[in-house]
C-alpha cells in the first residue's frame, strides 16, 4: 500500500510539472488580439457586412420579389402561401420568408456592429480603421433604412445593446432620428471617401459618401422634409462624379459593373463561392443573384416567373419607350434560344402566345441553374437621385424639376437599335395636357425604377395603397391596417415578453 501511495504521489507531481508543457495554444483559434494585425484583417471583417446583402432573403431574391407582389406592377400565379398571401395582403405570422427577410437584415446589422465595435485603434493604420467602422456604420443605415419600409416597430440594435437576447421594440421616427444623426456625422466628419481608386479589386463596390448622402435625403424625403433632401440630393448631381448610363438596357448589364449610373451596388458572382446558391453565406454558397431562376428563364429552361408584369403597368408606357423593350419581354419580341439542350431550337423562334410577359430587367444571358447569375442589383442609381430631387422641387422650381425629369425621360427614349434619341413629349408637354408635375414624376418613378422595390415605398408615402387592385377583378387588394408587415410570430415569441405583435394582426 505503501509503494502504491508513493507511486499515485509521483504520478501527481509529474502531472503538475507538466502543465506548462500540456497547455498548448490552439494555433487554429482567431481571436480578437491575434486576428486585427494587418489591413486585410480589417476588410476581411467587413466584408462579411458586405457579403449579406448579396443574401437570398436580401436583394438575390426575397426583397425585390416580394415588395414587387404588393404593388400594381406585378402579379404571381404560384399558390405558395407566402407569395400568394403577400400579394393578397394576407400575410401569415409564420411566413418562412417573412421571418427571412426579418432575420437576414438583423444578421447584417449585427455584422456592423461588431466592427463598429470590436474593431481596435491600436491597429497599425488608423486612418483604414476609420474608414472601416465608417463604412459598417452607412451599411448598417442601409440595413435599417430597408427594414422599417417593411416593419413600422422594430428593435433598435447598437454595439451597445447587440448581445441581449431580446430588446423593446421602437417606432419609424425613432430608428429615423437614429439614422439621421449618424449619417450626418458621417457626412460632417468626411469619414467615407468620395470614391476609391479601384487599384486593388477589393475597393471596388464599396460604400461611399455618396451613398451616406442619398440615404439621408432619401429619409429626409420620406419624413417631406423637402428642403433638406433637395440640398443633398443637389450636392450628389453637382459634386458626384456621376452620369446617366446611355441606353436603358444596359443598366443593369452583366458587362456594366461599377456603372457610373450607380452610387451602390451590390455585386454578384456566380464562380465565386460553393456551388449552389440555396445555401447561406460561406464556403459552400454561390456567390451569384437568383434573378434568373424566379424570374422567368428566357432563352433556357426553367424559371419560376413568381413576378410577371400586369397588363395594366404595361399599357402606362408610351409608343417608343425603349424601356419597355429593355425591362419586359411580350408576345413577339424575338428571344435567342442559349440551351443546346433544346431541341430544333432555331435563332429566330419567338415567344408563343401560350406565353405570358416576363420581366427582363436584371436577366442575365446565363442558363438557368443553382449557382445564379452575376448582374449587381443597383441599389442607389442617379435617375432615382434625379426624380427625387425633381419631387422636391415641385411648388418651388417646377423648371428645374422638368429638366430632370427630361434628362431620365430622354434615355428612355433613345433607340439603340437607331443610335438616336426618338420623338416623345416633354414633361411640360405632358402638364399642358392636363397632368400635374407630382403625376408626372409619379409615372416616371413608377417606370423607370419599377422591380427594384421602390414603388411600394413610394405608394405608401403618397397615401396611394388603396388604388392596389387585383389585376383580373380590378377589386382592391390593399387592406386598411396593413401598410406594414407583421413582425415574425417566432421573434414575439422568443423575446419573453419585450416585443408586441401590431394590432392589427392577431395570432
Amino acid at each position: 500500500m505503501k509503494k502504491l501511495k508513493i507511486f499515485f504521489a509521483a504520478v501527481m507531481i509529474s502531472m503538475g510539472a507538466c502543465d506548462s508543457f500540456l497547455d498548448v495554444p490552439n494555433k487554429t483559434l482567431i481571436s480578437q488580439d491575434s486576428y486585427f494585425q494587418t489591413d486585410r484583417d480589417l476588410l476581411r471583417m467587413l466584408s462579411t457586412s458586405y457579403s449579406n446583402l448579396q443574401d437570398v432573403r436580401i436583394y438575390a431574391n426575397y426583397y425585390w420579389k416580394q415588395r414587387g407582389l404588393l404593388t400594381n406592377d406585378a402579379f404571381t400565379i404560384e399558390t405558395d402561401a407566402d407569395l400568394a398571401g403577400n400579394y393578397r395582403f394576407d400575410f401569415s405570422l409564420s411566413s418562412g420568408e417573412l421571418r427571412g427577410l426579418w432575420s437576414s437584415h438583423y444578421k447584417g446589422i449585427r455584422r456592423a456592429n461588431t466592427v463598429i465595435r470590436e474593431v481596435p485603434a491600436t491597429v497599425q493604420n488608423p486612418d483604414l480603421v476609420a474608414r472601416v467602422k465608417a463604412e459598417a456604420r452607412v451599411l448598417r443605415a442601409l440595413y435599417y433604412f430597408q427594414l422599417v419600409q417593411q416593419w413600422d416597430f422594430i428593435p433598435l440594435r447598437t454595439p451597445e445593446n447587440m448581445d441581449a437576447y431580446a430588446i423593446e421594440q421602437v417606432d419609424i421616427e425613432t430608428v429615423y432620428q437614429f439614422l439621421i444623426a449618424d449619417l450626418q456625422d458621417l457626412i460632417d466628419q468626411k469619414a467615407l471617401p468620395v470614391s476609391y481608386d479601384g487599384s486593388e479589386d477589393y475597393e471596388r463596390g464599396r460604400a461611399t459618401i455618396w451613398l451616406a448622402k442619398g440615404l439621408l435625403g432619401k429619409i429626409f424625403l420620406f419624413q417631406e422634409k423637402m428642403d433638406q433632401a433637395a440640398s443633398l440630393f443637389r450636392d450628389i448631381i453637382d459634386n458626384g462624379d456621376f452620369e446617366l448610363t446611355p441606353n436603358a438596357e444596359d443598366i443593369w448589364n452583366v458587362n456594366n459593373r461599377f456603372s457610373k449610373e450607380n452610387l451602390f451596388e451590390v455585386l454578384y458572382d456566380r464562380d465565386v463561392g460553393g456551388g449552389n446558391f440555396w445555401f447561406d453565406d460561406g464556403v459552400e454558397s454561390s456567390e451569384g443573384t437568383q434573378r434568373n431562376i424566379w424570374l422567368e428563364a428566357m432563352g433556357d429552361i426553367g424559371g419560376y416567373q413568381n413576378l410577371r408584369p400586369t397588363q395594366e403597368f404595361i399599357d402606362t408606357f408610351e409608343e417608343d419607350d425603349f424601356r419597355l423593350t429593355a425591362f419586359i419581354r411580350q408576345l413577339g419580341d424575338t428571344i435567342y434560344y442559349r440551351n443546346p439542350r433544346i431541341v430544333g431550337g432555331s435563332p429566330d423562334d419567338f415567344l408563343s402566345d401560350r406565353v405570358d410577359p416576363v420581366v427582363a430587367k436584371g436577366h442575365s444571358s446565363m442558363p438557368v441553374n443553382a449557382i445564379g447569375n452575376n448582374e449587381s442589383f443597383p441599389v442607389m442609381r442617379l435617375a432615382d437621385i434625379y426624380l427625387m430631387y425633381a419631387e422636391t422641387q415641385v411648388g418651388k422650381n417646377e423648371a428645374e424639376a422638368k429638366r430632370f425629369i427630361d434628362l431620365v425621360r430622354d434615355r428612355a427614349f433613345y433607340n439603340p437599335w437607331r443610335d438616336e434619341v426618338l420623338p416623345h413629349k416633354s414633361t411640360q408637354e405632358l402638364v399642358d395636357s392636363g397632368k400635374s408635375l407630382l403625376d408626372v414624376i409619379k409615372e416616371e418613378r413608377r417606370k423607370e425604377l419599377c422591380f427594384e422595390g421602390h414603388r411600394y415605398n413610394d405608394l405608401r408615402r403618397w397615401g396611394m395603397l388603396t388604388t392596389l387592385v387585383d389585376h383580373i377583378s380590378g377589386e382592391q387588394r390593399f387592406i386598411e391596417g396593413r401598410a406594414y408587415y407583421p413582425v415574425p410570430q417566432q421573434e414575439i415569441d422568443k423575446s419573453g415578453g419585450l416585443m408586441t405583435q401590431s394590432p392589427n394582426y392577431t395570432p
